[in-house]
């Protein structure tokens, strides 16, 4: 067994990426079922609050990511948006400050679910577009968005004047939205200074795993109305609707990525080992 182990000492590298590249990618090409999660308070907080909304209330989301960021913010925006259309809640889509391609991404992610549940463009959802910040202040723009939205977004991002959507005729702000969802890397506190605090306007994000020491507090003191983190997080707000979709399977081959890495680690300690004793007995 050991002269066996002491052998793998001089295994090619490039087989050990190549079988921790296969164990995540076969859960994402074939779904695993993702065994009952332990739901956290925070996403709980956040289906809870929407699973409330009466009918007619309008729900802002800012989604300010693109490709670096896609693997967790992009199933965030879709479990939400899914539930958004399943209790026919109309929402408007902005993308502020800090990602230019925003609104294609959500464009592109938004669409097939908001047609498979019938919405109107226009009429029930609005992709608003990219805003850029003035100065390099995120704070002043979300600010003049919240105050008067449509003189922020005179046109959708295709162009088409405020005017001509019904939609944005019943929202002009803060004080027209029952929540305001930001989806992006690692969002902004300024959404919590110029919306939770000025209006009193419920706020809620959704940010990358690595972002949860920086903001579990904020949900712990109230500031926030609920917050996903990362695949995790959009993994258990799936459970919660009762439809298993992206966040569950990247949670699943997140796992099996770890797990990889950790049976690695112990079978080089084995091998060390082994290589130590073969040495010992040549002697």
């Amino acid at each position: 067994m050991n002269k066996w182990l002491a052998n793998l000492r001089d295994m090619n590298r490039r087989w050990l990426y190549l079988a921790t590249f296969l164990v995540v990618l076969i859960p994402i090409l074939v779904p695993l079922p993702l065994p009952n999660l332990a739901v956290s308070d925070s996403t709980r907080a956040l289906f809870e609050y929407i699973d409330g909304l009466p009918p007619e209330a309008i729900v802002m989301i800012d989604s300010s990511w693109d490709a670096g960021s896609l693997a967790e913010n992009e199933a965030q925006l879709k479990c939400v948006v899914r539930h958004l259309c399943e209790r026919r809640i109309r929402f408007v889509v902005t993308s502020i400050g800090i990602a230019p391609l925003g609104p294609e991404f959500a464009r592109l992610t938004i669409r097939p679910i908001a047609g498979e549940y019938g919405y109107e463009y226009g009429r029930d959802w609005v992709n608003a577009g990219f805003v850029q910040g003035i100065e390099g202040s995120i704070g002043a723009v979300i600010d003049g968005a919240m105050k008067n939205f449509r003189q922020t977004f005179p046109a959708d991002s295709e162009g088409t004047p405020v005017a001509e959507l019904p939609l944005l005729a019943d929202f002009n702000g803060a004080a027209d939205a029952a929540l305001v969802y930001i989806v992006t890397y690692a969002p902004a506190p300024e959404w919590i200074s110029f919306v939770r605090e000025q209006f009193r306007t419920p706020v809620a994000f959704g940010a990358m795993s690595i972002m949860a020491p920086q903001y579990i507090n904020n949900f712990r003191t109230g500031q926030l109305q609920g917050l996903l983190l990362g695949n995790r997080g959009a993994a258990e707000y799936e459970q919660l609707l009762g439809v298993p979709g992206q966040g569950a399977r990247l949670a699943v081959a997140g796992s099996f990525g770890v797990l990889a890495v950790i049976l690695a680690a112990i079978l080089g300690n084995l091998v060390s080992n082994a290589v130590r004793a073969e040495r010992r007995a040549a002697r």
